[in-house]
């Protein structure tokens, strides 16, 4: 009602919807003589006339006023986020999800697109580049596609990109990913884990744990659980937080799980070998039933490309060695046989020679050697 008093607009509305009283004055004698009743079709016309309701006034613009109420609206507004803003970044409330999921999305996070060159040797990932392929000991794995990893879904917390060996890709136009063989194969695999959202070291471990503990055998489980919190809380960087930009590395191969942040092969990363780690963890993005779809339906897509990618340059590089050795050999050629011609002239110089010192040698032999010294 008070928001109706100060603005005339729904004031306006409500006279309008009103429809007005009419006062006729009729003469007594038309109501009660006969003789009046000729005239009294033209008496209900004018009844009719006098009923008929005048036409509204002119609606007057004031929509300054209305326009002032919402602008004070938005301010008010503006100011309570803008102070519930400077409360999360000033105050011990900084730390609490809440005002971390504030800040998330009220503010810009500051996280550089990418520092890679958008080339060949890189692929985006929903607007994040990562490298085609890393090199993780003496092992080359390469880029098979991921997916968001999403809080509520609303708040996007990592984007994670799986890498696999050589060893996976046995075809090169495969039907579909072989999901259940990268679970359970001991082959060489990671996931890079490029976070978002800003969080500390002990939530992402107790996220990670959380998923994990109902697929680890349950005699090992506890065990299992401690030491990857272990090795995940002691490393230095992430104990300051994990902000927008920072990467986590979990390579797994035969069995033991290594942990790094910052790159796949960080010398403060921690080894791991516990029964039915690795396979636990993938199986949280690529079982039947995954706890993440996006990364498997990213994963549905990459690899097969990935697969037709390595048959490609394979191809090419196996092609083009070909034709390096037949070009080597073909130039090789003249230079080999002037070598040959060479050494055929030289062989018959040597020959030539020695064969004049044979008979030379001979004939000395014969013409001092017979009686009388007659040859």
């Amino acid at each position: 009602p008070a928001f109706k008093d100060h603005c005339c607009f729904w004031k306006e509305r409500a006279t309008a919807s009103r429809p007005p009283l009419a006062t006729i004055t009729l003469p007594l004698e038309v109501m009660s003589s006969p003789a009046a009743s000729k005239d009294w079709l033209a008496s209900e016309m004018d009844l009719e006339a006098a009923a008929t309701p005048p036409p509204p006034p002119p609606r007057r613009r004031c929509w300054g006023r209305c326009c002032l109420a919402a602008f004070c609206s938005l301010a008010v507004m503006a100011l309570a986020i803008g102070g519930s803003l400077a409360l999360c970044s000033t105050s011990s409330l900084a730390e609490c999800k809440l005002c971390r999921g504030l800040n998330y999305l009220l503010l810009p996070s500051g996280e550089p697109a990418s520092n890679l060159p958008h080339d060949a040797s890189t692929r985006i990932l929903n607007g994040v580049a990562f490298p085609s392929a890393l090199a993780v000991g003496d092992e080359e794995l390469w880029f098979s596609g991921g997916g968001d990893r999403y809080e509520y879904g609303l708040v996007k917390v990592y984007t994670a990109a799986s890498y696999l060996s050589r060893d996976y890709f046995h075809e090169c136009d495969p039907a579909e990913a072989p999901f259940s063989e990268i679970v359970a194969s001991g082959d060489a695999k990671m996931m890079v884990l490029h976070m978002h959202y800003p969080a500390s070291i002990d939530e992402v471990a107790e996220s990670i744990n959380k998923h994990l503990a109902p697929r680890l055998p349950q005699a090992t489980a506890a065990t299992t659980l401690r030491h990857l919190s272990g090795a995940l809380t002691s490393n230095k960087i992430a104990q300051g937080g994990l902000h927008p930009g920072d990467e986590i590395f979990l390579s797994c191969e035969a069995g033991t799980m290594s942990v790094a942040f910052g790159a796949a092969d960080d010398a403060s990363k921690k080894a791991l070998s516990e029964p039915g780690l690795c396979e636990a963890f993938w199986g949280i993005y690529l079982s039947k039933s995954p706890v993440f779809d996006a990364v498997k339906e990213g994963m549905a897509r990459g690899f097969p490309e990935r697969a037709a990618a390595l048959c490609g340059v394979e191809a090419e590089a196996l092609s083009g060695g070909w034709a390096q050795d037949l070009a080597a050999s073909a130039a090789a050629l003249p230079q080999s046989a002037a070598w040959s011609a060479a050494a055929l002239e030289h062989e018959a110089e040597v020959l030539e020679h020695t064969v004049e010192e044979d008979l030379s040698s001979l004939a000395a032999k014969l013409r001092g050697g017979g009686p009388g010294g007659e040859a």
